[in-house]
Parts: structure tokens; sequence; C-alpha cells
């Protein structure tokens, strides 16, 4: 028998029941549908949230002062820490595992323009704070090395703190006060958007950034004398190495600040790659995978009734063409390329829907809110590959059910 035949025999089969046909083959169309929209949704929705805690820097990791752990001293002597330029040069001259280290200095300040005055986050940076962010330059240019040498009163805005501070009319060269003192805004951020993660408690487009040495000329030194800094900001090589890195951090500065490299409460550490190995990200593309695949087998399951039906209503005509010579391989190659076929119609018309469905979510994605489907052809395959193997499943008792027929009790009982 060949393909052609099965072909026939199989729309026969589909055209004698057509209620219990519409119904099979929804379950393998909304099965094959699913494994689809749901693989390359859930790819989809991974990659926004990866990319959403990934907007405050790719690989960031930032380092804060704490104080002397409760296990290292009396409770009552717990000494706070902090930072200074020489911490973060120590960590850019020995760490390993970090590509970049920067100071970094943050207050919320008051800032205002004309009429319109608002406190927000400003943030002293060194030129490199730029690339460690993974961020570019809208318009006019970034914070160099003559502004932190000189301590220049110059200033770099985010996207959402210009539209509100400056206006529509806002532009380069524009006059703005941070903390009664006049800069002059020499560059513009291009827009990050939705962040799931900041250091500081202001996403980076509602942040202005003037150069460090700026800022730490008005900022308390808590009586020491020193430069003191906010934080310490890297970037990790590779994020798997994560946990090496914080024991390499703690190694670094435990020395420095005079505690034991064993005290998490004095070395401070916290990175959007923490955050997102708390969350399930990793297993949400093999649950939603298991939902439609789930989905996929019920439709495998209702073929398999029908095709056990389909041997049982055959009886006679599979007992005539065992009496006259056929044989039981060709009868069970038959009902399994029925099935087989039969499983493409439905699996077929369910990746055009499914493909379709990723298209037009596609169209009204918002970026950071409504996750667009990643389609790749390892995703097709894969749903092409789970359809094949229900059918092959769906087909194989049904065609083995028939072959076992017995021609002698059949035509006798008929």
């Amino acid at each position: 028998m060949n393909i052609l035949e099965a072909l026939r025999s199989a729309m026969r089969t589909l055209r004698a029941e057509r209620l219990r046909t519409v119904l099979t083959l929804f379950g393998l169309v909304w099965g094959t549908a699913s494994v689809i929209f749901l693989t390359a949704w859930g790819a989809g929705s991974k990659e926004m949230v990866e990319g959403g805690f990934m907007k405050a820097g790719n690989n960031l990791v930032q380092v804060w002062a704490g104080r002397v752990g409760e296990d290292f001293t009396p409770a009552i002597d717990r000494r706070h820490l902090w930072f200074t330029r020489e911490h973060a040069r120590a960590l850019r001259e020995k760490s390993k595992l970090a590509t970049i280290a920067v100071p970094d200095v943050s207050q919320v300040l008051v800032v205002s323009s004309g009429q319109r005055s608002m406190s927000t986050n400003i943030r002293g940076v060194e030129p490199e704070t730029l690339a460690l962010r993974g961020l570019s330059i809208a318009a006019g240019r970034n914070i160099h090395e003559r502004d932190v040498a000189a301590r220049r009163r110059v200033a770099v805005m985010g996207s959402l703190i210009r539209r509100e501070l400056l206006g529509p009319t806002g532009r380069l060269g524009s006059r703005i006060r941070i903390a009664g003192r006049s800069y002059e805004v020499v560059g513009m951020l291009e827009p990050v958007g939705t962040q799931f993660w900041n250091d500081g408690g202001f996403d980076l487009d509602e942040q202005i950034w003037i150069p460090s040495s700026t800022l730490l000329s008005i900022t308390e030194d808590w009586g020491t004398g020193d430069e003191i800094i906010s934080s310490v900001l890297l970037r990790l090589r590779d994020r798997k190495d994560f946990d090496a890195f914080r024991q390499e951090i703690r190694g670094i500065l435990a020395p420095m600040l005079g505690v034991s490299p064993s005290d998490e409460e004095a070395v401070l550490i916290g990175s959007p790659i923490d955050s997102l190995r708390k969350m399930p990200v990793d297993a949400m593309d093999g649950i939603l995978f298991i939902l439609g695949a789930t989905t996929l087998v019920i439709g495998g399951i209702g073929v398999l009734s029908m095709m056990l039906d389909s041997v049982q209503e055959r009886r006679r005509e599979i007992g005539v063409r065992l009496a006259v010579g056929a044989r039981r391989r060709d009868v069970l190659l038959q009902f399994f390329l029925e099935t087989f076929v039969i499983t493409a119609v439905g699996g077929g018309i369910g990746l055009a829907i499914g493909l379709a469905g990723c298209i037009g979510l596609d169209a009204i994605a918002v970026p950071g809110r409504i996750p667009a489907p990643i389609l790749t052809g390892r995703i097709i395959a894969v749903a092409v590959f789970t359809m094949s193997l229900v059918g092959f499943l769906s087909g194989m008792v049904p065609a083995w059910r028939a072959s076992r027929v017995d021609p002698s009790v059949t035509l006798r009982v008929e």
C-alpha cells in the first residue's frame, strides 16, 4: 500500500464521522498550535525578563560597605565601614573575574530649571561608567577624564528627567541647578525603558550624571577626611562565575577594611544576576512546552480512539484482505499510515495557526510589558518532532490491532 492509497483511505475515515473528525482534529490543531505559541512566547518572556534586569548594566555587580558583622564583634561595637577610591582601584587592579570596576557616588538632591524643581538621583560617575552600563549617548558627549580631573560642573541627563525638567525646549547647553549650583548639560542618554532592577531606587532614565569628583566635593565625608564613595560598580566577565566573584571581592576588600573575608555583612554585594537566579526564568520554557505538549498528547489520544473504532468497524474489510492474500504487515502499514496522515492534517493546520498567532502577538507586543514571541527554527522543529511522535504512538496500537485480526473468525462472524 502506497502513501496515496493511505491518504485516500484516511480521507474516507475522516468523512465517515464528521463530528468525531472535527473534535479529533481540534485536539491536534490546538495541541500543535499550543506547542508553537507557548514555546515561542516562553522564549520571548525569558528574553524580556533577562533584558529588563540587565538594563541596569550587563553582568553588573554593585558592592557596598556595610558594618562589622554581629558574629565577629559585640553588637554594641558594630562599627560602620566605608569605601574610598582606593577600594575601587584595588578591585580594578586585582580582580581576575571583572572587566570594569569604577567608583560610584550617589545622592538624592534637588535639581531645578526655570520654574521646575524636583528631587532626583544625582550620580557621580567616571568615563567608564557609560560602557559599564551598556548605554549610548543620544546627543552631546559623555563625561570625560578632564571633567573629573577639573571637577567641572557638567551634566549628562537621562531621557525621562530631561523631559520632566527641561520640557520640549530642553537642549544641549541648557543650564540646570543641582543643590543650588549651576551645571551645563553636555550630554543626553539614550532611553533605557523599564528596568526590573536598579541600584539606587531610581531607573537610569531618571538619573543625572555628573563627574564623580564634582559630586564628592559637595557630599559629606563622615568626618574621615577621605572622599567617601557610595559603592563600586563592576562588570563580571561571565555570570556563571558570580559565586566565585563574590568570594574574590571579599578576599580583596577584607584586609583593607580590617574585617574577616567571611563577614558577609561587612561587604554587601548586589546584582541583577542574583535576582535572576532566584526567579524560575530558565524553567519557564520547559513548563510552557510541557503544557503545549500535554494538549497535543490529548489530541493524540483522540486520534487513537478514532482509529480503534475504525479498526472495529472495518474488521470485515480487514478479514477479506487477509483471506485473499494480503500480508499482515500490509494491514499494519495501512492503518499506521492512515493515522499518521490524520495527525499530519491536524498538525499542519495547528502549525499554521501557531505561526499566525506568533506573528499577530509580535505585532502588538509592547517592549518591557508584553513579550514578543521568539520564533526560531528550533521551536518549529521541536513542534514537528512532537507532533510526529504523537502520530507514531497513536498509530501503533490501532495498526497492530488491525494486523492481529483473524480472517477466519471475522468472516464466520460477519
